[in-house]
């Protein structure tokens, strides 16, 4: 069988993988000039910057860890323990382990009503139903109940859990308001969350992209590459790709939503394509702040979580890049990676995300010299947002496709490595099955 694959990100590298095991010819488009997606790192100064994607979440992560696995590059990444501070608007410092829910417990602006009603509600949770898989779109449908993050939150926890506990955490890695997220992935996430490791491959998450596609020896990469358009034909499909075409028995999709939308609009049902387009993306932010010289080499923690009731906060999180990634930074270096949340974007220049990146810099870690550097990386539309209803709506638009084309992508669960490696992998599996494969 020959199968193209449009997308080089995690999801389209494990599809191709996924293809290339089982034998079959496969050829990967990629419109950039290197693999990885939102997960490429960027190479500045002697610096690895993380483009995207910061770690990889060990036990949580099962498709991604078994593909690490089976290349035999598991061995290779480093462990990173997530050690936390949460910084209260007053100034004040709880530490907090990121990977560890029951370390929030000892957080002091919590009462002791708060803990056992946290703590009733987490042993409630994990006696219930849920989704097993946080990343099988069809599986957290069956959950979605309608209700968003916030209201299950300070229903269920009550108001002070949620500004010191959930918000920090939503903040750090989807930027977003808990009130526009649906509750079935962090429910699963919760119930899972005691298997948590964090980890970073040495070249960066971009690399697990790069280990991948260097695993599909027969795959014809193709870079710097963007697909033009998609043609059916009687028996397969035609892919136009830098003024040539190419022909396959079948197309493993594996881009944004709205460029599959856009690429397939031909021979998609109005509905399935309106569905695409209309997946919802936000825009993002986050500063790179370089120093060859670390201003801070004995800071308490790894990671500092802005906290305190209120309106949202312009920063969720600041990351100390030389102990998440050892290898991103020269010898003696440091990287802060300064992370924004979305809704204040709007009515911020890129001077003044610059500005205020400093300036919360200086807050959460103390006095420093002028950076050597400050690289904005600033996404219209950076992360997929799962909101109630989304997964159902998502899930659908499978059935839509026409015979000998599957999508991929973290779309259809929720922004992450492994969403898009599992979607990648499943496409695969999905297509040789209705191929006709074996």
């Amino acid at each position: 069988m020959k199968v193209i694959v449009i997308g080089g990100g995690p999801a389209g590298c494990a599809a191709a993988y996924t293809l290339d095991k089982q034998k079959h010819a496969v050829q990967l488009f990629e419109a950039a000039d290197g693999v990885g997606g939102r997960t490429r790192q960027l190479h500045r100064d002697g610096f690895n910057l993380a483009t995207g994607a910061l770690f990889l979440m060990g036990g949580i992560y099962p498709r991604t860890s078994a593909l690490l696995r089976e290349m035999g590059c598991d061995a290779q990444l480093v462990p990173w323990g997530g050690a936390a501070e949460l910084l209260d608007s007053d100034g004040a410092r709880y530490p907090v382990s990121f990977v560890s829910l029951p370390s929030y417990l000892k957080v002091p602006t919590l009462t002791l009503g708060d803990r056992l009603r946290m703590v009733a509600s987490m042993v409630r949770l994990m006696l219930g139903g849920g989704a097993a898989n946080p990343f099988d779109g069809g599986d957290l449908a069956r959950f979605d109940s309608g209700e968003d993050l916030e209201s299950w939150s300070r229903r269920s926890l009550g108001e002070r859990p949620y500004e010191y506990i959930v918000r920090p955490i939503m903040d750090f890695l989807y930027a977003v308001p808990a009130s526009w997220l649906s509750t079935p992935f962090p429910h699963a996430i919760i119930r899972q969350a005691h298997r948590m490791r964090l980890s970073v491959p040495p070249g960066g998450v971009g690399q697990v992209s790069e280990w991948l596609i260097g695993a599909a020896r027969r795959t014809e990469l193709h870079l710097s590459t963007p697909v033009e358009r998609v043609e059916r034909l009687d028996k397969g499909w035609r892919v136009w790709a830098d003024g040539q075409s190419y022909e396959a028995d079948g197309l493993v999709m594996a881009t944004e939503a709205f460029v599959a939308a856009r690429l397939l609009q031909p021979h998609l049902p109005e509905a399935a394509h309106r569905t695409l387009m209309e997946a919802p993306y936000t825009e993002y932010a986050h500063v790179a702040i370089g120093y060859r010289t670390n201003p801070w080499p004995r800071h308490r923690s790894d990671i500092v979580l802005p906290v305190g009731p209120g309106e949202t906060r312009n920063v969720g999180a600041l990351v100390l890049h030389s102990r998440r990634h050892p290898g991103s930074v020269p010898a003696g270096g440091e990287v802060v990676g300064v992370y924004f949340n979305t809704p204040p974007l709007a009515q911020m220049s890129d001077a003044d995300i610059e500005r205020e990146a400093l300036a919360e810099t200086l807050r959460a870690f103390g006095p420093a010299p002028a950076p050597d550097f400050v690289h904005l990386f600033r996404y219209d539309r950076g992360l997929t947002i799962a909101g109630p209803g989304h997964y159902g709506r998502l899930d659908a638009v499978h059935a839509a496709m026409p015979r000998g084309v599957c999508l991929a992508g973290d779309y259809f669960s929720q922004a992450g490595v492994e969403a898009a490696v599992f979607s990648g992998e499943r496409a695969a599996l999905r297509l040789g099955r209705q191929l006709g494969a074996v």
